[in-house]
């Protein structure tokens, strides 16, 4: 299933992401800043299936990006029930958090004031998070189970794949394995962007590679290695509110911009 990664690599923090799923397809939305009860929120991008109140992940224009991973409910370290003034669907709780904190340290500090409420549409999975920002003080949030606040530095990195870290002495994985040996040695983004692939599985439905500094992001479609999509948050939010399926992305693609110039015949027959 999915795998996400961070480091620095030459002052900029990075973000690596795989999202594998049983179903292909997906839409990517730019937000405006809005204001919602009063309060303005800043503005991002989300990449989802559900609906774009429910995203898989996202980033915003303060450099924060948080992005799930799904555990089996069996490993999932549930967290204990108290009396919290709000609750939000596992998912819905990724844009919450966008909309309104620049930092880890904030995006953490709403989490604890939330009730995570069990998504509902796949039982036997829930979600554990990691948060990063473009300072690169970076959470890995499962439930009850918070990793302390790290700092990432020229070395140290972070990464999840499909179980709580707790377990990571119990439970072999091979992403996680291949995660674990290679970040530390990554020297620049094209490295980076080889491990995303390597770590990649059949059922990747997109990879990413944020530069959180930068604001910017790559994204490929169904393991479409050679067809890079690049965006910036900033660009495309300036021009109002922005909605892209994955299907429109890739007839967008320049290779397939002349596949009809000089075949009128073949449109005439209905693509013959």
């Amino acid at each position: 299933m999915c795998s996400i990664f961070t480091r620095i690599l030459k002052g900029q923090v990075i973000v690596g992401r795989n999202f594998d799923w049983i179903q292909l397809g997906g839409n990517l939305h730019f937000i405006p800043p809005n204001r919602v009860y009063g309060l303005t929120t800043y503005g991002l991008c989300l990449i989802e299936q559900l609906g774009c109140d429910r995203p898989f992940e996202g980033m915003n224009s303060q450099g924060l990006f948080i992005g799930m991973a799904g555990i089996h409910t069996d490993d999932f370290p549930s967290r204990q029930q108290g009396d919290y003034p709000l609750r939000l669907d596992e998912f819905g709780a990724i844009r919450f958090v966008l909309e309104r904190a620049s930092t880890t340290q904030e995006a953490m500090a709403i989490l604890e004031q939330v009730d995570i409420v069990d998504h509902g549409v796949e039982p036997h999975i829930r979600l554990q998070y990691l948060i990063v920002d473009q300072q690169g003080e970076v959470c890995i949030i499962a439930g009850q189970e918070k990793t302390p606040l790290m700092k990432l530095d020229t070395t140290p990195f972070a990464a999840i794949t499909n179980f709580p870290l707790s377990l990571s002495g119990t439970i072999l994985c091979d992403r996680f394995v291949r995660l674990q040996h290679d970040l530390p040695t990554l020297t620049d983004v094209n490295e980076a962007i080889a491990l995303i692939e390597a770590v990649s599985q059949q059922s990747t439905v997109y990879s990413c590679l944020y530069l959180l500094t930068q604001k910017t992001f790559s994204l490929w479609i169904e393991r479409a290695f050679k067809t890079r999509l690049k965006f910036s948050l900033n660009q495309e939010i300036a021009q109002g509110h922005q909605f892209y399926n994955f299907g429109q992305l890739k007839l967008m693609l320049p290779e397939h911009q002349d596949r009809f110039k000089a075949t009128p015949y073949e449109v005439q027959q209905g693509f013959s």
